[in-house]
């Protein structure tokens, strides 16, 4: 993710975007994994039999049917069942889509959004954590800017609704979704992140004594320059926490007019070496 400062240097891009062919095989990857997972086994047997019986069509001495062939001849027959666009009319539609995708207001967001001043600052492959079910909006934007997104909450439900709509949207190529109970356990294994969004309400369901640790697990998690947007809810207000932040910077965005009074905020993760100094003082 870039900083503030290397935005405003409009120095470019210090990650290329994939290419659109890239982001073609991601998609029709993610679509026949996708159709496959829905099929209960019985019904994923039948369909690779007529895909056999399709291939073979009465020539059986002319081929070796590896099992890596017959991967390959059940993707293309799944293709077919889908009707999934071949690349040049994908193509043609994927700049439109994804520019949509792109706007805020796609996902019901605004300029009140702290999360949005920052897409100017979002880059390819950048790691994005995304906590709790009100902060489910930031999670598609984020998507959208070919981020590896992680989104994580405490309920199955919620869980699986935003994989629904990230799949709906052609947007589930690079995420990992997962019920986590953060006062229990965390996953690692894609940290550090370069931005972390938190919807607050998904600590009002915590004990409040736990609240320190588990900031300070979530800032372990993120890199040096990285950024935390905290999103207000009904029940707690990102002023709650900011005793948890130490050294950390709080970002001065721009705000609209008529904006509500807690809007969010952003706060920066310094060097560690800024970080000792500060606790040191």
């Amino acid at each position: 993710m870039l900083t503030a400062r290397d935005a405003r240097r409009e120095t470019g891009r210090r990650r290329s975007l994939p290419s659109q062919k890239q982001r073609y095989e991601e998609y029709v990857f993610q679509r026949i994994e996708a159709f496959k997972e829905s099929l209960p086994r019985e019904q994923l047997l039948r369909l690779a039999d007529e895909a056999t019986e399709a291939l073979l069509d009465g020539r059986e001495d002319q081929f070796v049917l590896t099992e890596v062939l017959m991967a390959d001849v059940v993707d293309t027959f799944i293709m077919k069942r889908l009707h999934i666009q071949k690349f040049p009319r994908w193509r043609a539609q994927f700049a439109k889509l994804r520019a949509a995708q792109r706007a805020p207001t796609h996902w019901g967001l605004d300029r009140t959004c702290p999360l949005v001043p920052l897409l100017g600052r979002v880059e390819p492959e950048d790691r994005a954590l995304v906590i709790g079910s009100g902060a489910e909006a930031c999670a598609y934007l984020l998507a959208a800017y070919d981020t590896h997104l992680d989104f994580w909450d405490r309920e199955v439900g919620v869980v699986q609704r935003v994989e629904q709509k990230l799949n709906a949207e052609d947007l589930a190529t690079r995420n990992f979704l997962c019920c986590v109970p953060m006062e229990i356990w965390m996953p690692s294994h894609r940290a550090p992140y370069d931005i972390v969004v938190l919807d607050v309400g998904a600590l009002a369901q915590l004990d409040a004594r736990l609240h320190p640790e588990v900031i300070a697990r979530l800032q372990a998690l993120t890199t040096e320059g990285g950024v935390h947007v905290l999103l207000p809810s009904r029940t707690l207000l990102p002023e709650a926490v900011y005793s948890f932040y130490g050294s950390w910077v709080q970002e001065q965005i721009p705000a609209p007019r008529r904006a509500p009074k807690s809007r969010g905020t952003v706060l920066i993760k310094p060097p560690a070496a800024e970080m000792r100094q500060a606790e040191g003082a």
